[in-house]
C-alpha cells in the first residue's frame, strides 16, 4: 500500500486497500489533449464502455489498448503487492467490486462529500 499512498494521498485519508481501488484522485484528468469536454474527441476514458458501471476497469486493463487512459497511480494498482491482490479480485469477481465500492459510497456520503457544481452534472 506504500506505493499506492505516496502515490495518491489516499491511504493517509483513511481510506484502505479495497477503498483506494477505484478512487486514484479526483483531479485526474478526462481527455489527453487537455481541453474540456468528456467522452469528445481528444478524451480517453479509463474503460471502453465509460458510463456502464461494472468491473470492466481492472479486466480491460490486460488488453493494453492505446485508446484507454491509464496513469502512475492505475499502474501502482496492479504492481504493488498489496494493491494487486484488491485488483485481482475485482478483475475476477465484480460482485465484490461492487460490494465494496458501496461501502466506501457509502463512507464518503457519510463524511460530507462536496461535490462541485452542486447541482451536478448533465450529459446531452
Amino acid at each position: 500500500g506504500r506505493a499506492f499512498k505516496e502515490r495518491s494521498g489516499l491511504v493517509a485519508e483513511g481510506y484502505g486497500e479495497a477503498e483506494c481501488c477505484k478512487y486514484t484522485g479526483s483531479g485526474c484528468p478526462v481527455r489527453h489533449d487537455g481541453k474540456a469536454g468528456v467522452g469528445m474527441p481528444g478524451g480517453k476514458s479509463w474503460t471502453k464502455k465509460w458510463l456502464k458501471f461494472d468491473n470492466s476497469y481492472f479486466k480491460e486493463y490486460a488488453e493494453h489498448d492505446e485508446n484507454l487512459l491509464w496513469l502512475e497511480t492505475d499502474k501502482a494498482l496492479h504492481t504493488d503487492s498489496e494493491f494487486k491482490k484488491t485488483f485481482d479480485l475485482y478483475k475476477t469477481d465484480q460482485d465484490a467490486f461492487f460490494k465494496d465500492y458501496a461501502a466506501v459510497h457509502k463512507k464518503l456520503s457519510e463524511l460530507g462529500s462536496v461535490f462541485e457544481p452542486a447541482d451536478g452534472i448533465t450529459l446531452d
